[in-house]
């Protein structure tokens, strides 16, 4: 244990492409892009998630993805989004650009209309400088009922058949641009009745494992770049919120049954699914690390949390939690190592740095 407490500057750098960090601001003089470019260069995170909240002018966004860019990191980190279409659309006419339909409308017209509109898609964001995309959906469309799949129009539709080939145009068309996709929401999101966001998804009663079809197929034909595990419960199939230290969502059915062996990640941490007034993201990121989650997102600490340093904070959580050797270093470098596997096919400045 002491040993491990020697190295702890060591460990920090270990752990810190494990981390996709959330901010507030849309500045790059903003404090917590301040944070978030300090961070990255001390080697304490890997990536950096924007949301809508960091959307404002455009010229504003390009410098801050400029500067990311150009960080001197010890990686070249992710620059993620989550760009859907439809419901879910951070960059469409608030700063002049063209947005995309709905995963459903989609789904409504052709194979061949859906890659000019995924290619459309990944060619803005290829322009602003992104190299990862949170998406494609790929839930079966079970309850249309469903407040945050069915409802919203995320999912291609009710069968694997449909959803894999049009999630195939989104992540095809992605890769052409060297821009990083991620299935969601493993799982399965899309039989729940339950918004997530708002709290735990128990889909006990109504999950099948019909739903694991889209992940099998798209795995099998290596256009799983990474795989999101969503806040889900099911006691009898995986126990509780699949990235709960105890849960096996991850280790027994996608690494064992779906013999799955990229990159696995979280679904953003800081939704109350996870985190609530007894809870933080820190903790939750921990027991996250323990279910075999290779990377953790967390857009901030707790709800009311806008100033915290969020990637700091997490790294040290971990940290800690290796010193006292409840999270072992062995499994810290097999995550690291699917990660750097994942950033040496689609990452640009990472590929040139390790040619």
């Amino acid at each position: 244990m002491a040993g491990d407490c020697a190295n702890r500057r060591a460990n920090a750098q270990l752990i810190g492409p494990m981390i996709i960090a959330g901010f507030f601001g849309t500045r790059t003089s903003d404090p917590g892009f301040q944070h978030i470019l300090a961070n990255l260069e001390s080697g304490l995170i890997g990536g950096v998630l924007l949301l809508g909240r960091n959307i404002g002018e455009r010229k504003d966004l390009e410098e801050m993805i400029r500067r990311i860019t150009a960080c001197k990191c010890l990686t070249s980190p992710f620059i993620a989004i989550d760009e859907e279409g439809g419901a879910v659309e951070r960059l469409g006419g608030n700063v002049g650009l063209k947005g995309a339909p709905s995963a459903a409308a989609v789904a409504r017209n052709s194979l061949a209309s859906a890659y000019v509109t995924y290619g459309l898609l990944a060619q803005k964001l290829s322009l602003l400088g992104f190299n990862m995309n949170l998406g494609p959906v790929v839930d079966l469309n079970i309850n249309p009922k469903n407040p945050v799949i069915g409802r919203l129009e995320r999912s291609y539709g009710s069968d694997a058949d449909t959803v894999v080939k049009y999630a195939a145009a989104f992540i095809e068309e992605h890769r052409k641009r060297r821009i990083a996709t991620v299935l969601k929401h493993f799982p399965g999101h899309g039989s729940s009745s339950i918004d997530s966001h708002a709290g735990v998804a128990d889909v006990g009663s109504s999950w099948s494992s019909d739903e694991l079809k889209p992940f099998k197929r798209l795995i099998q034909l290596k256009l799983a770049d990474a795989i999101m595990v969503g806040h889900l419960a099911n006691s009898t199939k995986w126990g509780g919120v699949a990235t709960q230290s105890g849960a096996h969502a991850i280790d027994r059915i996608l690494r064992k049954e779906l013999r799955y062996e990229g990159v696995v990640m979280t679904d953003d941490l800081a939704m109350r699914a996870v985190v609530h007034e007894r809870k933080s993201a820190s903790v939750a990121a921990i027991e996250a690390v323990k279910a075999g989650a290779d990377i953790v997102v967390a857009s901030r600490l707790k709800d009311d949390d806008q100033t915290s340093d969020v990637g700091a904070e997490i790294n040290e959580a971990i940290t800690a939690r290796v010193c006292t050797n409840e999270i072992r270093i062995s499994a810290l470098k097999r995550s690291v190592d699917r990660i750097r596997r994942l950033k040496s096919r689609w990452t640009r400045k990472y590929h040139r740095e390790n040619r």
